[in-house]
């Protein structure tokens, strides 16, 4: 059934699945029914026909474009989420008796190390930072870090979406030591300095689209020596190959990213979602620290999340009252992550800076009646 109200949309601020322009999902709930005139969806397009060739081609020329990505990185769409990379990092890169540095900022990183001694078991998982120590308030400073000489690679997360902290620079490995890093929270907010790195990866569903597919940026150089025999699904060498389409691929998950990669285009492209992304934080953060303690942050100032604002109130109970009349004021998605609690607010490229405006009224309005 076809209407021409426009839908009703709240204010999503859940830190994955996360919003998505109302641009792009218009232009899907079409291309659902009639890609491009075909008269057929997307849904059922062959992943081995000239429309889909011609798809695929069109979202790793706007990813390179949107990225500024050098032509030496491969852009390889893959099956699964940034927990498939976990292992895959490590089968590929880290031989058996060698060492990786993890440092440990947060869950995400903190599963990365499990999963990556489970892959490799005879190799060493370093962990030149502890950041549980700190209860994950900060992400390594001058000093605090002791990389390995000679490690296979430093692994790191870039932006940590439990506890709202974020490398402002890169770590400092050993020299000579690659850099991988997950960026599925921060992809495409921010400039990426790709001379520091080796791979790059982001799961799709915070700023380019929905689950079950990743973005991986990697170094041809790199992902073409493996050091060890592995099927080809799990050889990231074997994915450029073939295209990303060793089977059949997500292929909407993969459209929906390519209708993502154009609209950052169209909307400024990365510095200015940097510059929308610091706006919105500006104000959150503002209010947070104007409270007079009412509001908490949960991450030290120095490395505070543009991305994801994690706070706290003086009470849990204050904490959940927060959070059901924020849903009732249709600001949805604000519970913190079960390994922190509080409040959370994730906002990502598609979060438009007047969802941020709707927060901090209604925050304003929280202290006034509660304060």
């Amino acid at each position: 059934m076809s209407t021409t109200q426009s839908p009703h949309r709240i204010w999503n601020f859940s830190a994955g699945p996360s919003t998505i322009p109302l641009a792009v999902l218009t232009q899907l709930r079409e291309d659902l029914i009639d890609l491009d005139g075909t008269g057929v969806g997307i849904l059922e397009h062959s992943h081995r026909g000239a429309t889909y060739d011609r798809l695929l081609a069109e979202a790793g020329r706007s990813c390179r474009a949107l990225g500024e990505i050098p032509e030496e990185f491969e852009i390889l769409f893959v099956s699964g989420g940034a927990t498939n990379q976990f292992s895959l990092i490590p089968l590929n890169f880290l031989a058996d008796g060698a060492t990786a540095d993890y440092p440990d900022t947060e869950v995400w990183s903190a599963k990365a190390i499990i999963e990556a001694r489970d892959a490799v078991p005879s190799a060493t998982i370093a962990v030149p930072f502890a950041g549980k120590e700190f209860g994950y308030d900060h992400v390594p400073e001058a000093g605090e870090m002791t990389p390995t000489p000679g490690a296979a690679y430093l692994h790191y997360c870039s932006n940590n979406t439990v506890h709202g902290t974020r490398f402002h620079n890169p770590p400092k490995a050993a020299p000579g030591v690659p850099l991988v890093c997950d960026a599925s929270s921060e992809i495409f907010g921010r400039p990426m300095d790709w001379s520091k790195h080796a791979l790059v990866y982001a799961a799709a569903q915070k700023h380019l689209g929905v689950a079950a597919m990743s973005l991986v940026i990697a170094r041809r150089e790199m992902i073409n020596k493996p050091v060890r025999h592995l099927p080809s699904m799990f050889l990231y060498g074997a994915h450029a190959k073939y295209e990303s389409r060793i089977n059949t691929p997500p292929t909407f998950a993969i459209h929906t990213a390519g209708l993502m990669f154009r609209w950052m285009i169209q909307q400024g492209g990365v510095r200015e979602f940097e510059r929308r992304n610091d706006a919105k934080a500006a104000l959150i953060y503002g209010i947070i620290d104007g409270s007079g303690g009412f509001y908490r942050g949960i991450s030290r100032l120095a490395c505070r999340s543009p991305i994801n604002v994690s706070f706290r109130l003086p009470t849990e109970v204050l904490d959940q009252k927060f959070i059901g009349e924020a849903a009732r004021a249709e600001l949805d998605g604000l519970a913190g992550h079960r390994d922190a609690g509080g409040i959370r607010a994730s906002m990502y490229n598609a979060m438009p800076h007047e969802g941020a405006e709707a927060l901090a009224s209604f925050m304003r309005d929280f202290i006034r009646r509660n304060g």
